[in-house]
Protein backbone atom coordinates (compact mmCIF):
# COMPACT_ATOMS: atom_id res chain seq x y z
CA UNK A 1 0.00 0.00 0.00
CA UNK A 2 1.37 3.69 -0.74
CA UNK A 3 2.20 5.07 2.87
CA UNK A 4 1.01 8.47 1.90
CA UNK A 5 -2.45 7.46 1.91
CA UNK A 6 -2.54 5.73 5.27
CA UNK A 7 -3.63 7.50 8.69
CA UNK A 8 -4.70 10.82 9.63
CA UNK A 9 -3.14 13.22 12.25
CA UNK A 10 -4.67 12.44 15.54
CA UNK A 11 -5.70 15.50 17.74
CA UNK A 12 -7.26 16.90 14.82
CA UNK A 13 -9.81 20.37 16.26
CA UNK A 14 -13.40 20.82 14.33
CA UNK A 15 -15.58 23.18 15.19
CA UNK A 16 -19.73 22.89 14.24
CA UNK A 17 -20.69 25.42 11.34
CA UNK A 18 -22.81 27.83 12.90
CA UNK A 19 -24.74 30.00 10.43
CA UNK A 20 -28.50 28.96 9.67
CA UNK A 21 -27.72 27.02 7.12
CA UNK A 22 -28.94 23.52 6.43
CA UNK A 23 -25.31 22.48 5.80
CA UNK A 24 -25.02 23.11 9.82
CA UNK A 25 -27.13 20.08 9.92
CA UNK A 26 -25.64 18.35 8.05
CA UNK A 27 -22.25 18.32 9.65
CA UNK A 28 -23.68 17.03 13.08
CA UNK A 29 -25.25 14.22 11.46
CA UNK A 30 -22.21 13.19 10.11
CA UNK A 31 -20.53 13.48 13.44
CA UNK A 32 -23.31 11.50 14.88
CA UNK A 33 -23.42 8.53 12.31
CA UNK A 34 -19.85 8.05 12.46
CA UNK A 35 -19.82 7.97 15.57
CA UNK A 36 -22.65 5.32 15.87
CA UNK A 37 -20.63 3.24 13.33
CA UNK A 38 -17.06 3.48 15.55
CA UNK A 39 -18.47 2.40 18.52
CA UNK A 40 -18.10 -0.66 19.80
CA UNK A 41 -14.96 -1.24 16.87
CA UNK A 42 -11.45 -1.86 18.27
CA UNK A 43 -9.74 -0.34 15.60
CA UNK A 44 -10.23 3.05 13.76
CA UNK A 45 -13.13 2.78 11.16
CA UNK A 46 -11.34 3.11 7.52
CA UNK A 47 -12.90 6.32 5.94
CA UNK A 48 -12.38 7.65 2.11
CA UNK A 49 -13.23 11.32 2.01
CA UNK A 50 -13.75 11.23 -2.09
CA UNK A 51 -14.21 14.63 -2.98
CA UNK A 52 -12.73 16.39 0.01
CA UNK A 53 -12.74 19.58 -0.97
CA UNK A 54 -11.32 22.28 1.87
CA UNK A 55 -11.23 18.96 4.67
CA UNK A 56 -14.18 20.36 6.70
CA UNK A 57 -14.80 16.27 7.00
CA UNK A 58 -11.51 15.30 7.36
CA UNK A 59 -11.24 17.58 10.23
CA UNK A 60 -14.19 16.15 11.60
CA UNK A 61 -13.18 13.01 11.04
CA UNK A 62 -9.89 12.78 12.37
CA UNK A 63 -11.53 14.30 15.66
CA UNK A 64 -13.56 11.33 16.14
CA UNK A 65 -10.29 9.29 15.89
CA UNK A 66 -10.95 7.97 12.58
CA UNK A 67 -8.64 6.72 9.67
CA UNK A 68 -9.63 8.93 7.22
CA UNK A 69 -8.33 9.33 3.36
CA UNK A 70 -9.02 12.36 1.56
CA UNK A 71 -9.13 12.71 -2.60
CA UNK A 72 -10.16 16.06 -4.44
CA UNK A 73 -9.63 16.64 -8.03
CA UNK A 74 -8.11 20.62 -6.76
CA UNK A 75 -4.35 20.27 -6.31
CA UNK A 76 -4.41 23.18 -3.78
CA UNK A 77 -6.96 21.37 -1.69
CA UNK A 78 -4.99 18.10 -1.93
CA UNK A 79 -1.85 20.10 -1.33
CA UNK A 80 -4.04 21.90 2.26
CA UNK A 81 -4.81 18.56 3.62
CA UNK A 82 -1.13 17.15 3.13
CA UNK A 83 0.22 20.23 5.15
CA UNK A 84 -2.31 19.58 7.76
CA UNK A 85 -0.90 15.78 8.28
CA UNK A 86 -3.92 14.18 6.43
CA UNK A 87 -3.20 11.17 3.89
CA UNK A 88 -4.64 12.82 0.57
CA UNK A 89 -4.22 12.41 -3.66
CA UNK A 90 -5.56 13.38 -6.23
CA UNK A 91 -7.96 10.68 -8.04
CA UNK A 92 -5.38 9.64 -10.65
CA UNK A 93 -2.55 9.46 -7.63
CA UNK A 94 -5.16 7.09 -5.64
CA UNK A 95 -6.60 4.88 -8.08
CA UNK A 96 -3.17 4.18 -8.77
CA UNK A 97 -2.59 2.66 -6.17
CA UNK A 98 -3.54 -0.63 -3.82
CA UNK A 99 -5.65 -0.17 -0.88
CA UNK A 100 -7.23 -2.05 1.92
CA UNK A 101 -10.67 -2.10 1.58
CA UNK A 102 -12.64 0.64 3.57
CA UNK A 103 -15.04 0.82 5.97
CA UNK A 104 -16.44 4.03 4.24
CA UNK A 105 -16.58 5.50 1.28
CA UNK A 106 -18.07 9.38 1.90
CA UNK A 107 -19.55 11.93 -0.87
CA UNK A 108 -20.24 14.76 0.45
CA UNK A 109 -21.78 17.37 -2.02
CA UNK A 110 -20.05 15.42 -4.97
CA UNK A 111 -22.36 13.58 -6.76
CA UNK A 112 -24.19 16.63 -7.70
CA UNK A 113 -21.18 17.75 -9.81
CA UNK A 114 -20.89 15.14 -11.72
CA UNK A 115 -22.84 13.59 -15.17
CA UNK A 116 -25.40 10.78 -15.25
CA UNK A 117 -22.57 8.42 -17.73
CA UNK A 118 -19.49 9.56 -15.08
CA UNK A 119 -21.31 8.91 -12.08
CA UNK A 120 -22.54 5.14 -13.13
CA UNK A 121 -18.88 5.09 -13.79
CA UNK A 122 -17.56 6.22 -10.39
CA UNK A 123 -19.71 4.74 -7.81
CA UNK A 124 -19.24 1.25 -8.58
CA UNK A 125 -15.73 1.82 -9.25
CA UNK A 126 -15.97 3.40 -5.51
CA UNK A 127 -18.32 0.41 -3.88
CA UNK A 128 -15.04 -2.13 -5.29
CA UNK A 129 -13.37 0.05 -2.48
CA UNK A 130 -15.32 -0.60 0.27
CA UNK A 131 -15.48 -3.68 2.76
CA UNK A 132 -18.13 -6.73 2.12
CA UNK A 133 -20.11 -4.84 5.48
CA UNK A 134 -18.82 -1.15 4.47
CA UNK A 135 -21.56 1.74 3.49
CA UNK A 136 -21.37 4.24 1.14
CA UNK A 137 -22.73 7.23 2.33
CA UNK A 138 -23.63 10.03 -0.15
CA UNK A 139 -24.90 13.49 0.62
CA UNK A 140 -26.27 15.87 -2.00
CA UNK A 141 -28.53 18.69 -2.52
CA UNK A 142 -32.26 18.48 -3.32
CA UNK A 143 -33.47 20.88 -6.52
CA UNK A 144 -34.19 24.48 -5.54
CA UNK A 145 -32.68 27.77 -4.98
CA UNK A 146 -29.44 26.89 -3.33
CA UNK A 147 -29.09 24.12 -5.69
CA UNK A 148 -29.25 26.49 -8.52
CA UNK A 149 -27.33 29.28 -7.24
CA UNK A 150 -24.15 26.94 -8.59
CA UNK A 151 -23.15 27.11 -12.12
CA UNK A 152 -21.08 23.71 -11.52
CA UNK A 153 -23.72 21.89 -10.49
CA UNK A 154 -24.72 19.41 -13.25
CA UNK A 155 -27.99 18.08 -12.11
CA UNK A 156 -29.80 16.89 -9.01
CA UNK A 157 -29.73 13.58 -8.33
CA UNK A 158 -32.76 12.52 -5.74
CA UNK A 159 -33.11 8.76 -3.58
CA UNK A 160 -35.19 7.49 -6.17
CA UNK A 161 -32.14 8.02 -9.08
CA UNK A 162 -29.69 6.31 -7.27
CA UNK A 163 -32.05 3.26 -6.93
CA UNK A 164 -32.95 3.42 -10.39
CA UNK A 165 -29.43 3.30 -11.57
CA UNK A 166 -27.69 1.32 -8.72
CA UNK A 167 -30.75 -0.80 -6.80
CA UNK A 168 -33.23 -2.93 -7.19
CA UNK A 169 -36.18 -1.36 -8.64
CA UNK A 170 -37.72 -4.85 -10.35
CA UNK A 171 -38.30 -2.39 -13.33
CA UNK A 172 -36.18 -1.73 -16.45
CA UNK A 173 -33.46 0.75 -16.01
CA UNK A 174 -31.83 2.67 -18.70
CA UNK A 175 -28.12 2.43 -17.58
CA UNK A 176 -26.29 1.84 -14.48
CA UNK A 177 -25.60 -1.49 -12.58
CA UNK A 178 -28.86 -2.81 -10.89
CA UNK A 179 -28.52 -4.87 -7.50
CA UNK A 180 -25.09 -2.93 -6.75
CA UNK A 181 -26.24 -1.38 -3.11
CA UNK A 182 -29.19 -0.89 -1.09
CA UNK A 183 -30.65 1.97 0.94
CA UNK A 184 -30.40 1.32 4.60
CA UNK A 185 -30.82 5.11 6.29
CA UNK A 186 -31.99 8.18 4.88
CA UNK A 187 -32.11 12.03 5.92
CA UNK A 188 -33.71 15.33 5.08
CA UNK A 189 -32.44 18.65 5.99
CA UNK A 190 -33.71 22.09 5.59
CA UNK A 191 -32.95 25.53 5.32
CA UNK A 192 -34.49 28.49 6.99
CA UNK A 193 -36.98 30.09 4.53
CA UNK A 194 -36.04 33.51 2.26
CA UNK A 195 -37.73 35.96 0.67
CA UNK A 196 -35.36 36.34 -2.55
CA UNK A 197 -38.30 36.40 -5.36
CA UNK A 198 -38.55 40.00 -3.05
CA UNK A 199 -37.27 42.79 -4.92
CA UNK A 200 -36.67 44.03 -1.56
CA UNK A 201 -34.09 40.91 -0.91
CA UNK A 202 -31.92 42.01 -3.15
CA UNK A 203 -32.31 46.49 -3.22
CA UNK A 204 -34.17 47.52 -0.47
CA UNK A 205 -33.40 50.24 1.10
CA UNK A 206 -35.21 52.19 3.93
CA UNK A 207 -38.86 50.46 5.53
CA UNK A 208 -39.10 48.02 3.23
CA UNK A 209 -35.47 46.70 3.41
CA UNK A 210 -35.47 46.71 6.91
CA UNK A 211 -38.57 44.66 6.65
CA UNK A 212 -37.57 42.67 4.69
CA UNK A 213 -34.25 41.78 7.03
CA UNK A 214 -37.00 41.24 9.71
CA UNK A 215 -38.32 38.82 8.02
CA UNK A 216 -35.18 36.60 7.30
CA UNK A 217 -34.32 36.97 10.76
CA UNK A 218 -37.72 35.79 11.74
CA UNK A 219 -37.23 32.79 9.32
CA UNK A 220 -33.86 32.36 10.82
CA UNK A 221 -35.29 32.27 14.66
CA UNK A 222 -38.40 29.62 13.57
CA UNK A 223 -35.80 27.19 11.69
CA UNK A 224 -33.34 27.52 14.83
CA UNK A 225 -36.37 26.51 17.50
CA UNK A 226 -37.82 24.15 15.75
CA UNK A 227 -34.16 22.11 15.24
CA UNK A 228 -34.19 22.72 11.84
CA UNK A 229 -37.85 20.96 11.38
CA UNK A 230 -39.63 24.49 9.48
CA UNK A 231 -38.00 25.68 6.80
CA UNK A 232 -37.34 24.59 3.01
CA UNK A 233 -36.04 20.96 2.28
CA UNK A 234 -32.45 21.11 0.96
CA UNK A 235 -30.45 18.21 0.84
CA UNK A 236 -31.03 14.87 1.74
CA UNK A 237 -28.32 11.80 3.05
CA UNK A 238 -28.47 8.40 2.39
CA UNK A 239 -26.89 5.54 4.05
CA UNK A 240 -26.02 2.41 1.48
CA UNK A 241 -24.87 -1.03 1.98
CA UNK A 242 -23.51 -3.29 -0.51
CA UNK A 243 -26.11 -6.34 -2.48
CA UNK A 244 -22.92 -7.59 -4.12
CA UNK A 245 -20.14 -9.06 -1.70
CA UNK A 246 -16.60 -8.27 -2.40
CA UNK A 247 -15.81 -11.80 -3.57
CA UNK A 248 -18.82 -11.99 -6.34
CA UNK A 249 -17.29 -8.64 -7.97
Amino acid sequence: MDKTLQRVPTGAKTATPKPAHYQSLEYERIESIMRAFQQGRDTPLRVLDFGCGLGKYLDCFAALGLAATGVDTNADYVARAQAKGYAAASPDDFFASPHEPFDIVFLSHLIEHVTPDALVTLIPRLCALLAPDGKLVVLTPTPGERFYHDFSHVRPYLPQSVRHAFGATGMPISFGEAALIELVDIYFFKDPCRTRMWRSFYVGTGIKGALTRACNRAFDLVWRVSGGRIGVTSSWLGVYALRVKAAAR
